[in-house]
């Protein structure tokens, strides 16, 4: 990034991603993940750095960190206790080697929700399970589409077979991202987080 200050900075390869602040005489980068209005420049090393896991058109998703917990507490519709739910993310990604990640919009830098990849309990065998989930003003725009089919092949890339997704049956929304995702319904029904959802299934080619 020539055009940017520090091109060796690691904030140019970074998945938060960093915003610039030009002044009359210098421009900086402000990290979001950090407390300081400028962090010290050039930044080459960073305990808060997190490589983009996946990126697509429109959409950055990088692993969650701690510094992520207003974001990941602002989503009431699923989360109820955000400390818990990022720990039970960080421990996914070290059993998993993978999760929900924070799903970022590239354009604006803003977060819209989380999309990734859970290694899921159904009938007492692990499935690997395409999951998503969008602040309610960013639905409606093919983020969850667009994520959950680059997942789906992130998967595929990585030697799962298949992967599934579990969903209800008033969900309709995201019946039509199923199958969009090539996923058709097994008919068969688990419960799950307390309510029967839908098996839906599709199988690497």
């Amino acid at each position: 990034m020539a055009d940017e200050p520090f091109p060796e900075s690691l904030c140019h390869r970074c998945a938060a991603p960093p915003r610039y602040v030009r002044t009359e005489r210098s421009t900086f980068i402000r990290c979001p993940l950090v407390a300081e209005k400028y962090p010290r420049q050039p930044v080459l090393a960073c305990p808060f750095f997190r490589p983009a896991v996946i990126t697509t058109e429109r959409l950055l998703l990088r692993e969650l960190t701690p510094a992520d917990e207003p974001f990941v507490a602002s989503m009431t519709d699923s989360v109820a206790d955000a400390a818990d739910w990022l720990r039970r993310s960080f421990e996914r990604y070290a059993r998993d080697g993978f999760s929900l990640w924070l799903a970022i919009d590239r354009q604006s830098g803003e977060p819209v929700g989380q999309i990734g990849l859970l290694a899921q309990t159904v009938d007492g065998a692990v499935e690997p399970e395409v999951s998503y989930h969008l602040l309610a003003r960013h639905r409606r725009r093919g983020y969850a589409r667009e994520g959950a089919a680059a997942v789906r092949d992130w998967a595929f890339a990585r030697g799962f077979d298949h992967v599934i997704a579990l969903i209800r049956d008033d969900n309709l929304a995201s019946q039509a991202v199923a199958r969009s995702l090539g996923m058709s319904s097994s008919g068969h029904h688990v419960m799950h987080v307390g309510a029967p959802h839908l098996v839906w299934r599709v199988d690497r080619r």
